[in-house]
């Protein structure tokens, strides 16, 4: 009956009226969703606020715990460190001292073994260049005392050689000169004799030829008397001529002799003039040979002499050039040390500065005199365990630096994480929100492939692990690691450096 009444009144209606009355069932019926929609907001809200704040609290003591297990943890971590690092920064030192002190022992040990060869090369070097001066001065003087010697008989013996020779070629000479005098005087006699005989044996015969033509027996025989006593007188006046003729061709012989035996003295004095010739250009070359070793040598030496004086010059240069490196090196270090000594003074500062805007209950913010006064510092002298008191704030510095990295970290992962969350509240709320909307309705199309695809995607999307639950299930790993190591260590006692766990 009520729907008939509202169709007939619908019906009845006209077209403005109709739309009027539509108009304001729509905008009844969409002011009671909007206030729906308000009511589920603000529980949803009243609960998503209620949910931070628990989430919230949690956080914070979860966060607490995690953080004093990670103190709890670093602390054990830098003792062992510090412990180790001590250790072997003083065994380091030690064997650096010790390293330091026998290089300088070495090094003034072989500064005196260089000195001393060097003392004793330069001693040797003037003994032998002494030596040989005095050498080469006695072999001057003997050189000189032999060549004046040998010049001195060399010019006698030339002397009576040419007086020896002047005078054999004089009596050769003479010798000639009487023999061809005599010779010349004897051969005109003979000639004249033998002229003046065969005239008279001419006229002789020409007389008889003119007497021959009277054949007279006692003038053939008388002149032949006269021929025997011609003949016999010519035999008497001619043996003693033969005789003489003779006796000279004998003194000629002699004489001959005496020229050919004076030739070979003459020979033998001139072969042993050459052969003396021979050994005096031989003794001379030996001798000039002989000065041009010693000249070669006496340069050798100087040249030797230079050089080694060259290379103590270029030794001393380099041994002031290395010393001035050493001071500039020196100098250069003490610089960088001094700029890192001020670069660590403002790193001090910073920190201080930044000390301010820490938390007040951080135990990291707190002086740690305490621990600079409990390390063990036996090794080390007043001056490191000063250097060591003065520099130990940067290992909390660097603690601070670590710690706000990690946070940072942390925080980002957090930020995503809640972002994540957010989004998936979000789909949730407009999913529930919907499907309250539309409770007992069907859905249209379109929202059941968007539903379904908003289901797929939250199937898809799970909750990630955040950092402070991976933080603390490594901490807590950790832990155990540490837990067993260390009572390997007790077992074994085999020690060994601990494994330190990177946060960064």
């Amino acid at each position: 009956m009520g729907k008939k009444g509202k169709v007939n009144k619908l019906a009845k209606m006209s077209d403005e009226e109709r739309a009027r009355y539509l108009q304001h069932r729509a905008d009844l019926e969409e002011e009671a969703r909007r206030r729906k929609r308000e009511l589920i907001a603000r529980f949803i809200k009243n609960k998503l606020d209620k949910e931070e704040a628990y989430a919230r609290l949690n956080t914070a003591k979860i966060n607490q715990q995690w953080r004093f297990i990670l103190r709890k943890i670093k602390c054990k971590q830098m003792a062992l460190d510090i412990q180790s690092m001590l250790t072997s920064f003083n065994f380091l030192l030690d064997r650096k001292n010790r390293l330091i002190t026998s290089l300088m022992n070495a090094t003034n040990d072989s500064d005196e073994q260089h000195r001393r060869g060097f003392q004793a090369h330069t001693e040797n070097v003037s003994y032998f260049l002494d030596i040989g001066s005095q050498r080469l001065d006695k072999l001057q003087l003997e050189y000189d005392i032999q060549k004046n010697d040998l010049l001195e008989n060399w010019d006698k013996e030339d002397m009576d050689l040419v007086d020896s020779q002047e005078r054999a070629e004089f009596k050769l000479k003479l010798i000639t000169y009487i023999q061809d005098r005599d010779f010349q005087a004897l051969k005109k006699n003979i000639e004249t004799l033998r002229a003046t005989e065969k005239n008279d044996a001419r006229l002789e015969h020409e007389e008889d030829l003119r007497a021959f033509c009277v054949p007279k027996q006692l003038e053939v025989e008388t002149y032949w008397a006269k021929l025997r006593e011609v003949y016999t007188s010519y035999q008497e006046q001619h043996n003693p001529i033969m005789s003489h003729y003779y006796s000279l061709r004998e003194k000629d012989d002699f004489y001959q002799k005496e020229i050919a035996r004076n030739d070979v003295q003459i020979q033998l004095a001139t072969d042993s003039l050459l052969s003396l010739q021979h050994e005096w250009q031989k003794s001379t070359s030996t001798m000039a040979d002989r000065l041009a070793h010693l000249a070669a040598r006496k340069e050798e030496l100087t040249q030797k002499y230079l050089q080694m004086k060259k290379d103590t010059k270029v030794e001393r240069s380099q041994g002031n050039q290395q010393l001035a490196l050493m001071v500039n090196s020196s100098q250069d270090a003490i610089k960088h040390l001094e700029e890192l000594n001020n670069k660590l003074n403002k790193v001090l500062q910073l920190s201080e500065i930044c000390s301010k805007y820490e938390h007040d209950g951080d135990e990291l913010t707190k002086d740690n005199e305490s621990e600079i006064d409990s390390v063990d510092f036996e090794n080390l002298d007043s001056a490191m365990i000063e250097e060591c008191k003065e520099y130990r704030k940067m290992d909390k510095f660097l603690l601070k630096v670590n710690r706000a990295k990690v946070q940072t970290i942390c925080l980002r992962t957090e930020k995503a994480k809640l972002a994540k969350e957010n989004v998936q509240l979000k789909h949730y709320i407009k999913r529930y929100l919907t499907e309250l909307a539309l409770k007992g309705k069907e859905r249209p199309v379109s929202m059941k492939i968007r539903s379904q695809v908003e289901k797929i995607e939250s199937k898809a999307l799970n909750r990630p692990v955040t950092c402070i639950e991976g933080a603390l299930s490594n901490a807590v790993q950790h832990e155990k690691r540490m837990r067993s190591l260390q009572r390997r260590n007790k077992e074994s006692d085999v020690r060994s450096y601990p494994r330190v766990q990177c946060w960064m």
